[in-house]
């Protein structure tokens, strides 16, 4: 035995002669006893790491009224350490064990500047409010980015964009895809273009297949991003276009291939939350798109907006998409909305606007469809507009 180890040999023969001593309910009752204050000390000891493994709140515009949809996201040490989407009360709750190194939450929405609150040692629940922003629509001027789109490619730009696509999944070509949907139409002077109210009840579903996806894939090669129709305004028909639907179910075409063979990056542009990178067209001989995609310093797509360059009739139309926030893996990750925002002009120079918000997407393996199951009311909060 060694030095030191003679009491407590004694003291383990005394104690095992007590306990064969003690009638058998006593010996269960002093095991039940010692479990006890166990499982007490670990929950103990286990209650400020649970405290500090979420943090919650609600975000909310200048007059109080809750916003669904908005990105939340907890940062630290420079790098995304998870995300979320606030409820229809505007509430969320970013609940993981690496929210206890978080630094700053930030959040942000389509038409809201987006805000940075720095996390406070011991406050783990947050209030915060976003206040409107104007949406700057650069794809309603005639001569948008004229210059800048004149230029080389710019490797940095180009660099940027291809890492930015290896975080998300590529093969949408073999999935099936679907979600509700909120949306609002309107036709609005130039000047009134922006997030919408929606509406109390949400019927609408927006789903699609791979060989939807696919099809239009082969136009954008073929024809371009947008082509001709006739429409009717009750009074007289006219020409206009249809245009590649990049604000919804095609917005993974961002981060494909078709897309990069198609552009050119001439410039990235470091933000003091990531970058912006200029994207323009390598040819203008079909319909095609300009416009810019901003990335999170993570380098995962925040954002995308961009504008239609078509032959007459020239309807100045564009669109804006915003995208959840990625904290997993490539293969669970998807380049699919959570809001967006499209318009074009019509034929007496207002716009026709339509605002949409997606409420999350299911996704599944194969060509079919999935069903969702039908709702008839929805807990969408209304939005500023």
């Amino acid at each position: 035995m060694a030095p030191g180890d003679g009491n407590t040999g004694s003291r383990s023969i005394i104690e095992k002669e007590r306990r064969e001593a003690a009638p058998p309910w006593l010996c269960n009752v002093t095991d039940m006893f010692d479990r006890l204050v166990s499982i007490g000390f670990v929950l103990i000891a286990l209650w400020p790491v649970a405290a500090e493994s979420q943090i919650s709140g609600v975000v909310t515009t200048s007059t109080g009224v809750p916003l669904e949809g908005v990105a939340v996201e907890a940062w630290g040490a420079g790098r995304r350490l998870v995300a979320t989407l606030t409820d229809a009360q505007g509430a969320f709750l970013l609940a993981d064990s690496t929210v206890a190194n978080a630094d700053e939450i930030r959040a942000g929405a389509l038409g809201f500047r987006t805000r940075t609150v720095p996390v406070r040692a011991g406050v783990r629940s947050y209030e915060i409010v976003l206040a409107e922003e104007p949406l700057l629509i650069a794809g309603l001027e005639v001569v948008m980015e004229g210059d800048i789109c004149l230029r080389q490619e710019d490797r940095g730009a180009r660099g940027l964009w291809d890492h930015a696509r290896t975080r998300y999944h590529q093969a949408l070509d073999t999935l099936g895809i679907a979600t509700y949907l909120s949306e609002a139409d309107t036709i609005v002077p130039r000047d009134r273009i922006g997030p919408l109210r929606l509406p109390d009840l949400a019927l609408s579903q927006r789903s699609s297949g791979s060989i939807l996806r696919f099809s239009w894939d082969r136009r954008v090669q073929r024809d371009g991003y947008a082509f001709k129709v006739r429409r009717t305004d009750g009074e007289a028909a006219y020409d206009s276009w249809v245009y590649a639907p990049l604000e919804a179910d095609f917005a993974s075409h961002f981060s494909g291939m078709t897309f990069g063979d198609r552009h050119r990056f001439v410039e990235a542009v470091e933000e003091f939350d990531g970058w912006s990178v200029t994207f323009c067209p390598r040819e203008e001989d079909l319909p095609s798109i300009r416009g810019t995609i901003v990335l999170a310093p993570d380098t995962t797509i925040t954002s995308v907006e961009w504008s239609f360059r078509t032959a007459d009739p020239y309807e100045r139309a564009g669109g804006r998409a915003t995208f959840a926030p990625v904290t997993g893996p490539p293969e669970e990750s998807y380049l699919l909305p959570t809001e967006a925002l499209i318009w074009h002009q019509v034929p007496d120079g207002r716009y026709f606007q339509r605002y949409q918000r997606y409420e999350g997407w299911t996704v599944v393996p194969g060509d079919s469809v999935p069903q969702l199951p039908l709702r008839r009311t929805s807990t969408s909060a209304r939005r500023p507009g």
